[in-house]
Parts: C-alpha cells; structure tokens; sequence
C-alpha cells in the first residue's frame, strides 16, 4: 500500500503521516500482507497476518455505527492476538538471545495498554469508541505495522531466523485463534 512507499522512500517519517492522516479523519485502504512483512519464521508471519485481519476489520466495522458488537470483537481479538503473539514473540528472542528483548517487551506493554484503555472506553462509551478507533486507532495499528513490525521485528528477524531453537519455541506457543463471535 501507498503508507509502506512513503514510509519506504524516507518522504515522511511514519508517526508525522499517520498522525496528519488521522486528524484528517482520512481512511486508511486495506492492508494486504507481502513478503516485505516476513520475518522469516512462519508462526510469527502468521500471527502478523492476524493482526492485518483485525486492522481491515476495524477498518470495515469502526464505519458502522450500527454494529457496535463487531467492532467490541475486535477491540477484543486485539487483546488475544496482542496476549499470545507478544508471548510467543518474546519467547522466540529469549531463545536466541536477543540484545533488544527488553526495548521490545517495553514497546508491547505500551501496545497492550493502548488496547486495553480503548476497550475500556468503549465499555464506557461505545459511539465515542467508535469514533476514536475510526480516527485514531486504526492510524495508530497501521503505525505499528511500520514501526514495529518492518523496523523493530526484522532487527531480530536474521538472528531468530538461524536459530533451531528460536523456531522451535515459536511452534510451541499456541492460541492464535482469532474470533469474530457469532
């Protein structure tokens, strides 16, 4: 998507777009996956996969003033994919003995906080949720697929990546299951 080549090309730092795009209220395209993405081990691409799912749903449901229940589905599979991806992502760096463990469990508290306040606001107040998440959430989720996931998982890709162990962990954590409800 055009985000990535901006981000790419060094036009404009990726916080500085998101945010001028957000206070916009522009919409965000679907996100596809490409192997730009790949970190090279296959459960923690798939679990990046999941993670695109729930941002083009947000993206389809935060529109719908009429469902606020697909849009608490996905504020909610946020905090599973964020509670098992985390967990395997951390075991795999500690199995390779990556330098940058702590910075990266530092970056998914502050992920999983920010989940956790917007699902607390929409407890609260579902239509101002739904608002944010159209403005702010959605903007801040396609950040993190820059930021995190093309700056700061690939720092950690080439090494986990030559570790039979770093791989085997990353098969031993389960639950990346993501539920819509019905």
């Amino acid at each position: 998507p055009w985000v990535f080549d901006l981000y790419h090309s060094r036009r404009i730092a990726p916080a500085a777009c998101f945010e001028k795009l957000a206070a916009a209220a522009v919409r965000f395209d679907m996100v596809t996956w490409t192997e730009e993405l790949s970190v090279g081990i296959d459960e923690l691409d798939d679990d990046h996969k999941r993670l695109i799912e729930i941002i083009n749903r947000l993206e389809t449901v935060s529109g719908d003033a009429e469902d606020p229940e697909g849009l608490r589905q996905c504020i909610y599979s946020l905090m599973r994919y964020a509670e098992y991806h985390f967990a395997r992502e951390e075991k795999v760096m500690a199995a390779c003995a990556y330098a940058g463990l702590s910075g990266h469990e530092d970056e998914h508290l502050a992920f999983t906080l920010k989940i956790r306040e917007v699902a607390r606001r929409f407890e609260v107040d579902p239509e101002a949720a739904r608002v944010h998440i159209a403005g702010q959430l959605i903007a801040f989720l396609n950040s993190w697929l820059i930021e995190h996931i093309m700056v700061n998982d690939m720092a950690y890709s080439p090494i986990a990546c030559e570790s039979p162990e770093a791989r085997r962990v990353a098969k031993s954590v389960r639950g990346s299951h993501v539920w819509w409800g019905s």
